[in-house]
């Protein structure tokens, strides 16, 4: 997919057809017949009556059933077309398409949602992110293979993705825009991040720009893809403030028991 500035992707924007065609990874001669058959909506502009597109919708006709022009996969009825509609975590049933944040205090307790949430991922078929810095990365991948076996070959296999961050808001951005699109033109059905928030620091990123990131990550890619998207938050490493600013930032988490998303 072709890169697109910060301007073009921002909420709300209209992408011009190569800039759609790029987004959805399809030719521009598909995006025109899609359109003209009433399939997937666009906005005529100009005397020329040019085409242009909202990213959401772009976005929900990825999600939707092949042959179908409806709803966004998380919001059909839950089953449907084998979708899983829920998973658990602590058990606690979470919809696919919500946004949490947790919060430890030790190195065990990065550890207590991390692993069986990633495990349990892995063994159901979904295709699962580990965003971390190195360091964290191999501590999860030692206690998680523990627990799963094939931890080593879902790696090699792309069915667990490894990240140990990007040096801007605009990239990791883009790089988790990027994968949820290819996953659901590959057919994938499930989704799981898993972020362990600290690597923005390692990143010489500061609050500001994490929660920049939160907010458009939120306010978008979490809510528009059947993915789960925990974020995890070293209460060591991070202000008050910051742990304030994190639960702003993921008001999902308050539909369920805030405890159990506590590493203690």
């Amino acid at each position: 997919m072709s890169r697109m500035t910060t301007a073009t992707i921002e909420h709300g924007q209209l992408l011009n057809i190569k800039q759609a065609a790029a987004l959805l990874n399809v030719s521009e001669v598909s995006l025109r017949r899609w359109t003209d058959s009433g399939r997937l909506a666009c906005v005529r502009i100009g005397a020329k009556r040019e085409r242009r597109f909202r990213r959401g919708d772009l976005l929900a006709f990825l999600e939707e059933p092949a042959g179908s022009s409806s709803s966004i996969m998380h919001n059909q009825t839950p089953g449907a077309d084998g979708h899983r509609a829920s998973l658990s975590i602590e058990g606690i049933t979470i919809d696919y398409g919500s946004h949490l944040c947790a919060f430890y205090e030790s190195d065990l307790g990065r550890l207590k949602l991390a692993v069986p949430y990633l495990a349990d991922g892995l063994r159901t078929g979904d295709l699962c992110y580990l965003v971390a810095s190195r360091e964290v990365q191999e501590t999860i991948l030692e206690n998680l293979r523990e627990v799963y076996a094939g931890v080593d070959a879902a790696v090699d296999q792309g069915r667990l993705a490894l990240c140990d961050g990007m040096p801007s808001v605009q990239k990791i951005y883009e790089y988790f825009e990027r994968s949820f699109v290819m996953a659901m033109r590959s057919g994938g059905q499930a989704l799981r991040v898993l972020g362990d928030m600290a690597w923005f620091l390692d990143e010489d990123m500061g609050v500001p720009e994490l929660v920049e990131f939160e907010t458009r990550y939120n306010h978008s890619l979490a809510h528009q893809f059947p993915v789960v998207s925990l974020c995890q938050y070293d209460a060591r490493r991070f202000s008050g403030m910051g742990v304030v600013n994190a639960l702003k930032c993921h008001e999902d988490t308050f539909k369920h028991p805030f405890a159990r998303f506590l590493g203690v």
